[in-house]
C-alpha cells in the first residue's frame, strides 16, 4: 500500500516564449503512514507536484499511482475519496455560514453518494465532539457555532480534522501554516503530527519553513527547477542542520525562512 509518482513531468506553455518546466521527472514513492516534507523555493515545483497528485493539473508523462491504481486520468472528484487537502488560506477549507458539526458532516460524506442531509444525529454528534476535542480548543462545546466566528488557527485546525476524517490514502499540506501567526502555527503543526501519526495517514506537506521541514515528518524532499535536489529519509534529515540545506543550493527567494 503506497503512493507513488513516477518519472513525473509537467511542462506549461510549451513550444511560447513562456514554456517552463514545473516537474522533470519527479520520482518516488511514499509507503503507507510516510510523512514527507516537501521544501524548495517558489518556482521549484511543489505546488505543482500537489496539484498533479491531487488531479488539478495533468501530467504530461510518468504516473502516478495509489495503492497500485493508475489514478493519472482521475478527476479531481473522484481523487477526492482518495486525497484530502488542507490549503494556506484557512478559508478554503470549510464553508462558514454552516455550523461546526455541519462542516464535519460534510467531511464525514466526501466520496460518498450525493444527498441533501448530513446524517446529524447523536451517535454522529458524539463521534464529532470526540474527534474535534484533540485541538483543546473547547470546540467541542461549540458544534453548533458558525464556522465563521472561529480565528484562523482554529478554522484551520478544524480543516485539518475534517481532512483527516475518512482517513484518506494520502492527505496534501500545501503551506498549510504559512498565514498563521506563529503560535496558531505551532497548535496546527502539532495537531498534524497527532493527526497523521493518529491514524497512519500517508501525507505530503509543503512549507517554506526548514526549520519546521527538519522538525516534522520522517523524510525530507528538497525540490528546484522541477526535479528533487535531496530525499532525505529519517536518518539521513534527523541529522541535516538549517545550513545544511542552505548549502545544497543558493537560495535566492527571501520566502525560503530560516525560522
Amino acid at each position: 500500500m503506497s503512493v507513488r509518482v513516477g518519472k513525473a513531468s509537467k511542462v506549461f506553455s510549451p513550444g511560447s516564449p513562456n514554456e517552463k518546466t514545473a516537474l522533470r521527472d519527479v520520482d518516488f514513492t511514499l509507503e503507507d503512514g510516510e510523512f514527507a516534507v516537501v521544501i524548495g523555493s517558489n518556482g521549484a515545483g511543489k505546488s505543482t507536484l500537489l496539484n498533479a497528485l491531487a488531479g488539478e493539473v495533468p501530467i504530461d508523462s510518468g504516473e502516478i499511482l495509489i495503492d497500485g491504481r493508475d489514478v493519472r486520468n482521475q478527476p479531481v472528484y473522484k481523487r477526492a475519496r482518495l486525497i484530502s487537502r488542507v490549503f494556506q488560506d484557512p478559508m478554503l477549507g470549510t464553508a462558514p455560514e454552516l455550523s461546526i458539526e455541519e462542516n464535519l458532516a460534510v467531511a464525514a460524506r466526501r466520496g460518498k453518494r450525493k444527498t441533501f442531509r448530513l446524517g446529524l444525529n447523536r451517535r454522529n454528534r458524539e463521534y464529532f465532539r470526540e474527534r474535534i476535542s484533540v485541538l483543546g480548543l473547547g470546540l467541542e462545546n461549540r458544534l453548533s457555532e458558525k464556522v465563521r466566528s472561529l480565528s484562523g488557527g482554529q478554522r484551520q485546525s478544524l480543516t485539518l480534522i475534517m481532512a483527516g476524517l475518512r482517513a484518506p490514502r494520502l492527505m496534501l499540506l500545501d503551506e498549510h501554516t504559512s498565514a498563521l501567526d506563529p503560535r496558531a502555527a505551532e497548535l496546527v503543526l502539532g495537531l498534524t503530527s497527532e493527526v497523521v501519526a493518529g491514524d497512519a495517514i500517508t501525507t505530503l506537506m509543503v512549507t517554506h519553513n526548514m526549520q519546521h521541514a527538519l522538525r516534522f515528518g520522517s523524510r525530507l524532499f528538497m525540490m528546484h527547477e522541477g526535479g528533487i535536489v535531496l530525499d532525505a529519509a529519517a536518518e539521513e534529515k534527523a541529522g541535516l542542520t538549517v545550513n545544511d540545506l542552505v548549502g545544497r543550493f543558493h537560495v535566492t527567494d527571501d520566502k525560503m525562512l530560516l525560522g
